[in-house]
């Protein structure tokens, strides 16, 4: 048995990077946007079988449920991702798991494929999959069994991930997916999600607020 989890921050801190792009309102429009692509998407994979966000934020936990998925609070005393994630990783054992996917929230051009060829990758024994980020982060990790190793989220985690993967003598297999390698941090991301198209609720809210009207006209979007 396969389950999914996604850690997403609280409304009022998410995509504060953007914030000479977006308005709060739309950051936060943003966010849950991207989460009901993230959770709809590992949905439609069937041989995962339960899927779970975790988040202070009630807000995104109330998004989460209406999407079908299982909604766990983050603990008040946990000290960032890390802590979140392996909390949650507890409360997802009870669901007798053999590996565990972890997706970040701001990922929705991510496909069916995608997770596929990640689930594909993990070691058949103890080990990892990374898809790593284009600015040396993880966004998505797959482990069997799912308490392998610790979580290594942050700065640098791909590195950190497959130091931490070695130092526990883990297979690790490292894979980079255009859909997963380009997170959405940054107004360069915004632009590039624009002008490749998809049938996303991302798309459909950037289409509605007007975003391609605040580009520079002589921006490179490719």
């Amino acid at each position: 048995m396969i389950g999914a989890l996604v850690p997403a921050k609280a409304l009022d801190q998410a995509k504060t990077r953007l914030a000479a792009l977006l308005s709060e309102d739309e950051r936060r429009r943003l966010a849950l946007a991207m989460l009901e692509d993230v959770v709809g998407t590992l949905r439609s994979v069937p041989r995962i079988t339960t899927t779970a966000v975790v988040s202070p934020d009630f807000d995104v936990l109330e998004r989460a449920a209406d999407l079908g998925s299982e909604s766990i609070v983050e603990p008040e005393t946990a000290r960032g991702i890390n802590e979140a994630l392996s909390f949650a990783r507890d409360v997802m054992s009870r669901h007798g798991l053999n590996a565990l996917l972890v997706v970040l929230a701001d990922v929705p051009a991510m496909t069916a494929g995608d997770i596929d060829a990640v689930l594909d990758a993990v070691p058949r024994g103890r080990g990892i999959a990374i898809c790593p980020s284009s600015s040396g982060g993880t966004s998505a990790l797959a482990l069997r069994p799912p308490n392998v190793m610790p979580f290594c989220f942050g700065a640098n985690s791909c590195d950190a991930h497959t130091e931490e993967a070695s130092a526990h003598e883990l297979a690790t297999t490292v894979l980079h997916i255009d859909s997963l390698n380009r997170d959405i941090d940054e107004p360069e991301d915004l632009y590039h999600l624009l002008y490749h198209p998809a049938e996303t609720a991302t798309h459909r809210l950037l289409t509605e607020i007007h975003l391609n009207e605040r580009l520079p006209v002589n921006r490179s979007c490719a």
